[in-house]
């Protein structure tokens, strides 16, 4: 019983882990666009020439349509990374690429067209992730991992995860959680072929079954 329940715990564990992941990835992506949002005022202001070059080399670049209206900021800090953001014609960010100074992450938002972050993919120490954004801010879908397992992610309208299904070592599990995001119920299959379900009763004490 003890080993069954320790396979399930470290499943668990994986999707918190997935989910954390997720979450320095958003929280990097946005403070990358706050960095690049810099760049808007700092682009040049002679008028416009037309030419033909074969390299050009610049810490910072934005182009603009006829009008002037900025639509591609490209900067490089050497404290906080290399970026690149693409705006609509309202001004408003719909996608942001870039990479950290440490070349520890990397990642890919893309925001709709009020410019709010909506789908996030990234890299952060060798471990892909991608996360969905509703229009609220809240992530509602997140899964990524790595050659140690690798799981996925379903939260409600608050953020708080509902189900999961993750793999680590062999081992499979899908999880139930409850709107505090505990855990209710799930199924487990062992890399030795063992399978089993489990749930928590009122009196929140686990039952499993084979």
């Amino acid at each position: 019983m003890k080993s069954t329940s320790k396979k399930k715990g470290s499943l668990q564990e994986r999707l918190e882990r997935v989910e954390k992941q997720n979450q320095r990835m958003k929280t990097y992506m946005i403070f990358l666009i706050i960095t690049l949002f810099g760049l808007a005022a700092i682009g040049a202001k002679e008028a416009p020439q037309d030419g033909n070059f074969k390299q050009i080399t610049a810490e910072r670049l934005t182009i603009v349509d006829e009008a002037g209206q900025q639509l591609i900021l490209i900067g490089f800090d050497k404290e906080e990374g290399t970026g690149i953001r693409i705006l609509n014609r309202a001004g408003k960010q719909v996608v942001d690429i870039g990479t950290s100074a440490d070349e520890g992450g990397s990642g890919i938002m893309v925001s709709d067209k009020e410019g709010r972050p909506r789908i996030g993919l990234g890299m952060d120490e060798g471990v892909p992730s991608v996360a969905l954004v509703n229009d609220k801010g809240k992530k509602f879908l997140a899964m990524g991992g790595d050659e140690k397992g690798y799981g996925f992610v379903i939260m409600d309208e608050n953020e708080v995860e509902r189900a999961g299904l993750g793999y680590n070592a062999g081992n499979t599990g899908i999880m139930i959680y409850d709107d505090k995001g505990q855990y209710v119920r799930g199924m487990i299959r062992e890399a030795n072929g063992t399978h089993y379900s489990s749930f928590v009763d009122a009196n929140g004490r686990e039952t499993m079954m084979r």
